[in-house]
């Protein structure tokens, strides 16, 4: 049975795949069948896909499980085999290439010992050759020249890379923070005890009679103070210079600073050293020619750039410096403690009133429902007006010119305030009254949120992408293009998917038919998700500037889309009395709000607003692209104020509000004065079918409280007084809740107005910075030329200072060694002088160490400002360095043109073996007779040692060569293995392909499965023992792939019947047909269709590990002997005898 495993297995495996075939374990029988009619209802087809389905998965399952250790231990086998292979073809790569260049340095010189060979032959004065020496003289020039050249363009390379380091230092020092902590660490207000350390000695100076020396020590010591105090005010003048002058060139493009002459000279210089040919010079030529030439500069459109700019900039200033006006005035008469303080005082009252007067509780509620209608009928107002706005509700604003939102926002938190100030929620107060309260609260929050995305947006988002996009940050620009593809792939336009998905909601709403062509939109759309969640990082994951610039972006959309499901989840199973939705506000609330509730609505909604949110985050970002290429002098020229640029963002909050919002918190708040009011003792239901609602089927919400004042009032739930009493209460905390948000919608404006300046005032700089020479001829003020003017005007003062401090801080030190000096001869004498002298020794410490950290910072300034000025200056093309260094450059540049040129010239009549031979002439050669015999004897000993050379490292390589076979030899026959061990789930795979859910995974995986042997393939055949540079680099090619995907690809097949089930698209979760009802007989059978399918499966993996011979352990083969041995003791075993009766039992 054993060599015929494969066909047992096979027969076995059809006859678990019959479905005439009951497997089901009985009671009586251990397996029997079933034929016929058993199962003749409709779902015998689908019990045999099913039974199929399981069976293959269960079935992989098994085998994968079998050959687990096996298949691990293949992938070890694959991945430590590869770098071994990888090491040896790089040493074959390698010294082939050595033996390739002995090849051709041995071809030259037997061309040229042929070539002397060939002039000895002819003899003197019959051959060119002979007249090398004569060429000596103009070579030897050349080569001086040549020297020469090379010289000073290393010199400029040297002093050039020389000025980038330390340059670049000073970057790298600004961007770890080091100079914001040098301005923490350098005080200005230096304690004068801190620098007394000369008070712990005077008494005994004095003793001693040197008060002269005191009064030394005190004029040192108060020198010294001064001088510090001076020194640290003028450090930190110049590091607050340092860092406003960095953070301008950190929002300069890269390919500004990188455009720098100093770099520019590197780039230049290493080039004409690499090329050698006077070719190369022209090209160079060409370069320095444009670079040169200011013409380009001149473009009428970097002057209007920088009058735009400077114009939002003016007029954001001037708004900002209003708002500060504003809330300067607000401020003076009330601060925010006063404010706070009369808030908690209404709120302590209320709570007074509440636990002192009978009735209060009652009361209190009563006033908070006639607040709640009030402030209810204004939020219908507001939102109705929104809804009427159509496609201009982006530019809907108050009377007081703010944002609508704003109102909307300040409504809905006023509603959570009123909500917040009811008494201690009673007991009697039920699930759904606290639904309502909760749903209000959610509300307010997606508010909060929307208000969120806009100020984060305006304040955070903006700023840090125009920062990001200016300086090109690879990683945003990376993110950008990431995006467009995103975009691209969809292969529809965004507002064409919206479109479709308009109609199918349309049809949903109205309960249409709808047709099969919106598949491939919904299909689309979860394309474009996946594809877009890829681009969002996980927390595990580096995050790139690009990568948290996108997540904070995201996150506050994805705030919006939890907080709508927390609103549907919380009130879409809301029960409230169909009578109360007759009232008006509830009616004028459904008339705008949107169908959110309706599962299939709010997932299509879902969709149209993932895409108006990809379509924002790229609008936004083209938009930025655009203004900062407009920036950099190229481009259309446009800048953007900051409603073009807040534009997408705000259309997606009015689109939100539209769509998803809108009706929603007027409808619970009318709710929850409904719930106070029957919570307060009125029949709210009664009341309102009691009513005559009239033509417009609505009861006045105004009426039903007008008709609780007077029941409640005249049931004595609570007295007129004690309503007064409430009513005055609630009133003054209102008004003193209103007045604290006064200010604070103040500050909010102006944090917005602010950052928006800052952006202005810094893309000012940056453009300024950039075209200062152009923006100079246009009277606009110089940011180059206020630094440098500042900062050697604060320098010249440090290094004065500095000057002085280290004199004074050397006399005093002169004096500290005379008083060291006078207490160790004291010591002796008097031991509490012991005391002093320590005591002293710590003050001076202390003091040395304060002092030397100013001292430092103040050397590292004036060591880099020259550097920094320098660098500054050779950016404009008038300044005296610039011109030195453009000259010094130039001299190297033509000297080493010159070279070329004579070179060139000098060479063209030599062939190359000639030139060759040139080389090897030296003065005491030419000088000699015999000079042609002794280069013959030169050129012959070195192709000696060539030729021994080559044979060795021929040597070498045919050693290489057998241990690559038989790496190679060994690579093959772990891929032997591991084809086998595919082998026994290539059919399963293939059934999986068919298997709905695993469709799509299996698809995946074998089309990467086949890529990935493919290169297998393509190595083996490639390999062979003769092997070129280009060869050996396809191989490695194939090495460097296999290596990179053999985790991924074993693992996945591991994970395959465990992995992500296909993408579910949308429509399937919302068009779904409810399953029908399954009869008791239906649901027995398939219960004993999977109860047999697992025996069956049991079975066969059984009988498949015997044969195997894993029956012992699973994940060894066991030898014969032993599993004979094993029959044998299982076989004889007392337990088992009732076994034997069953033959093939105890085998299986």
């Amino acid at each position: 049975m054993r060599k015929g495993r494969e066909t047992l297995l096979t027969l076995l495996e059809a006859f678990v795949y019959d479905p005439l075939i009951d497997w089901t374990v009985g009671g009586e029988v251990l397996a029997g069948t079933t034929f016929g009619a058993l199962n003749t209802d409709m779902t015998s087809k689908q019990s045999k896909k099913e039974l199929e389905r399981e069976v293959t998965l269960a079935m992989f399952n098994v085998r994968c499980t079998e050959m687990r250790a096996e298949w691990n231990e293949n992938k070890e086998e694959v991945l430590n085999e590869i770098p071994n292979i990888i090491k040896n073809l790089n040493e074959y790569l390698e010294l082939n290439s050595k033996v390739a260049e002995i090849e051709d340095k041995l071809q030259d010189l037997h061309q040229q010992l042929a070539l002397i060979k060939e002039a000895e032959a002819q003899g003197a004065h019959n051959h060119s050759l002979y007249s090398l020496p004569s060429h000596y003289d103009a070579y030897h020039k050349s080569q001086i020249s040549v020297n020469n050249a090379k010289s000073e363009l290393r010199n400029i390379i040297k002093e050039s890379e020389d000025h980038v380091n330390i340059y670049s230092k000073l970057f790298i020092l600004y961007d770890t923070q080091q100079f914001s902590q040098w301005l923490m660490d350098v005080k200005i207000n230096i304690t004068e005890d801190s620098m007394r350390i000369f008070d712990l000695v005077k008494e005994f100076l004095h003793n001693a009679g040197k008060n002269d020396v005191i009064t030394q020590c005190e004029r040192s010591e108060q020198e010294v103070f001064q001088l510090l105090q001076l020194l640290n005010i003028s450090v930190r003048k110049c590091l607050q210079i340092y860092q406003d002058y960095f953070l301008i060139l950190t929002q300069c493009p890269k390919s500004y600073l990188d455009s720098h002459r100093i770099y520019m000279y590197i780039k230049w210089s290493k080039f004409l050293l690499e090329t050698h040919d006077f070719a190369s010079c022209d090209v160079i030529y060409e370069q320095l020619r444009e670079f040169l030439d200011n013409s380009a500069l001149m473009h009428p459109q970097i002057v209007t750039v920088a009058y735009n700019l400077e114009t939002f900039y003016k007029d954001n200033l001037m708004n900002v410096n209003k708002l500060f006006g504003d809330l300067e005035a607000i401020r003076s008469k009330d601060s925010n403690e006063s404010l706070e303080k009369v808030y908690k005082d209404a709120k302590a009252g209320i709570n007074t009133f509440i636990n002192m007067e009978k009735g209060a509780v009652s009361a209190l509620e009563f006033v908070i429902a006639s607040e709640l209608v009030l402030l209810n009928r204004n939020l219908l107002t507001l939102e109705i007006a929104a809804q009427r706005s159509g496609d201009w509700l982006i530019k809907l604003t108050s009377r007081d010119g703010d944002w609508f939102l704003d109102d909307l926002l300040l409504h809905s938190t006023k509603a959570v305030e009123m909500i917040s100030n009811l008494p201690t929620l009673k007991q009697t107060y039920n699930e759904s009254f606290y639904k309502v309260l909760s749903g209000i609260k959610i509300a307010s929050n997606i508010y909060k949120g929307l208000y969120d995305l806009n100020f984060n947006f305006h304040t955070i988002i903006l700023l840090e992408t125009m920062k990001k996009m200016q300086a090109e940050e690879p990683s945003v620009i990376e993110l950008v293009n990431d995006l467009n593809k995103v975009v691209a792939d969809i292969g529809v336009s965004i507002p064409d998917m919206i479109g479709q998905l308009e109609k199918l909601l349309t049809c949903v709403l109205m309960q249409m038919d709808y047709n099969n062509t919106y598949d491939f939109i919904l299909e689309r759309v979860a394309f474009t998700k996946k594809q877009f969640l890829t681009l969002i990082p996980n927390q595990s994951e580096m995050l790139s500037q690009g990568k948290m610039l996108l997540m904070g972006f995201n996150g506050l959309f994805d705030k919006l889309s939890q907080e709508i499901t927390n609103l549907t989840n919380t009130l879409g199973n809301l029960d409230i009395p169909k009578s109360w939705k007759r009232l008006d506000h509830v009616k004028d609330a459904r008339n705008i709000a949107p169908h959110i509730f309706n599962v299939q609505v709010r997932n299509l909604l879902e969709d149209i607003f993932f895409l108006k949110r990809l379509k924002t985050i790229v609008e936004f970002f083209g938009l930025v692209q655009e203004m900062c290429q407009s920036l950099k002098g190229i481009g259309s020229g446009i800048i953007f104020s900051d409603e073009q640029l807040t534009k997408p963002v705000k259309q997606f909050i009015a689109e939100f509000i539209s769509r998803k919002l809108l009706g929603i918190l007027p409808e619970i708040i009318t709710y929850s004065v409904c719930f106070l009011l029957q919570n307060l003792g009125l029949d709210v239901t009664h009341e309102i079918e009691q009513k005559d609602i009239g033509a417009e089927s609505k009861v006045p919400l105004d009426e039903l409280y007008t008709k609780a004042y007077s029941i409640l009032l005249k049931d004595g739930i609570f007295s007129q007084n004690i309503l007064s009493q409430a009513s005055s209460l609630e009133t003054n905390l209102k008004l003193a809740w209103e007045k604290i948000q006064e200010p604070k919608k103040i500050e909010q404006k102006l944090t917005v107005l602010q950052s928006s300046t800052l952006r202005l005032q810094g893309q000012l700089a940056v453009h300024n910075m950039m075209f200062d020479e152009v923006l100079k001829l246009q009277n606009f003020s110089s940011v180059r030329t206020k630094f440098t003017v500042d900062i050697q005007s604060e320098v010249n003062n440090l290094q004065s200072i500095y000057r002085q401090l280290v004199e004074a801080k050397n006399n005093q030190e002169k004096l500290i060694e005379k008083a060291d000096q006078r207490l160790n001869w004291a010591k002796g004498a008097n031991p509490n002088v012991v005391e002093i002298s320590a005591a002293f020794e710590s003050a001076v410490a202390n003091r040395n160490a304060q002092l030397d950290l100013g001292l430092q910072v103040a050397n590292h300034i004036l060591s880099s400002c020259s550097t920094v000025l320098k660098h500054e200056f050779l950016r404009s093309s008038n300044s005296e360095v610039t011109k030195e260094h453009d000259k010094i450059f130039l001299k190297a540049f033509e000297t080493w043109r010159l070279a070329c040129q004579y070179i060139d010239s000098k060479t063209e009549s030599l062939s190359p073996s000639e030139e060759s031979i040139l080389k090897m002439l030296t003065p005491d050669l030419v000088s000699d007779a015999k000079w042609l015999q002794k280069v013959s004897e030169t050129l012959t000993d070195t192709i000696t040692m060539g030729q021994k050379e080559l044979i060795d490292k021929r040597e070498a390589s045919f050693t290489d060569v057998e241990n690559l076979v038989s790496m190679m030899d060994n690579f093959k026959t772990i891929y032997n293995i591991h084809g086998k061990l595919i082998s026994d789930v290539k059919g399963l795979m293939k059934i999986m392909t068919k298997i709905e859910e695993y469709s799509v995974a299996t698809q995946y995986f074998m089309q990467e499965y086949r890529l990935y042997i493919d290169h297998f393939s393509s190595l083996f055949n490639h390999f062979k023992k003769d092997l070129n540079k280009e060869e050996i680099q396809v191989l490695l090619n194939h090495l460097f792939y296999i290596r990179d995907h053999t985790e991924t690809i074993y693992e996945n097949l591991l994970n395959l019947e465990s992995a992500q089930k296909r993408a579910q698209l949308i429509k399937q979760k919302l068009f779904s047909e409810s399953l029908e009802k399954s009869v008791p007989q239906k649901q027995e059978t398939g219960s004993k269709g999977q109860q047999r399918n697992a025996y069956a499966v049991n079975v066969w993996r059984r009988v498949k590990m015997k044969l195997e011979g894993r029956d012992l352990e699973s994940a060894r083969k066991s030898s014969v002997q032993e599993q004979v041995d094993h029959v044998i003791r299982e076989a004889t075993n007392l337990d088992n005898l009732a076994l034997l009766y069953e033959g093939w039992t105890p085998w299986v």
